[in-house]
């Protein structure tokens, strides 16, 4: 079975919102969807910019990397989130702390999302979500 469609969206934390909008903007990015959430007790805002076909999930950090590499994580939409959780948990992956019990819910898209991160080879943070 297939468990992933495809390519869903790159997690770009932000210490300054509005140089990140303008950066991505001058190339030919889009805002697609904006709203203010609270993340750690304290307001942030989030923006996706479409940048040509990929969403960007742009969202604020007092604390980012600010390093060459500094993507936070790349997600796959997938067909069955349940199915791939226990997939994952069945092959021995390792699970990001955050979801190591259970499958996340995001309020940073329009629908919610339902989420998890495996932990790859290299420390890399792989997503897999579903909308709604």
């Amino acid at each position: 079975m297939q468990y992933i469609e495809a390519l869903h969206h790159v997690g770009l934390p932000t210490a300054n919102m509005k140089a990140t909008v303008e950066f991505y903007g001058s190339l030919g990015g889009k805002v697609v969807f904006e709203k203010d959430d609270v993340e750690a007790g304290q307001p942030i805002q989030v923006k996706h910019i479409n940048f040509h076909g990929v969403l960007l999930e742009c969202y604020e950090r007092t604390e980012t990397a600010q390093c060459p590499g500094a993507v936070d994580h790349l997600a796959f939409k997938v067909h069955d989130i349940d199915e791939m959780y226990a997939l994952c948990k069945e092959k021995g992956l390792t699970l990001f702390e955050d979801c190591a019990d259970a499958i996340g819910h995001s309020t940073y898209w329009p629908k919610g999302t339902r989420w998890f991160i495996v932990i790859g080879p290299n420390a890399e943070k792989i997503e897999f979500c579903t909308e709604g």
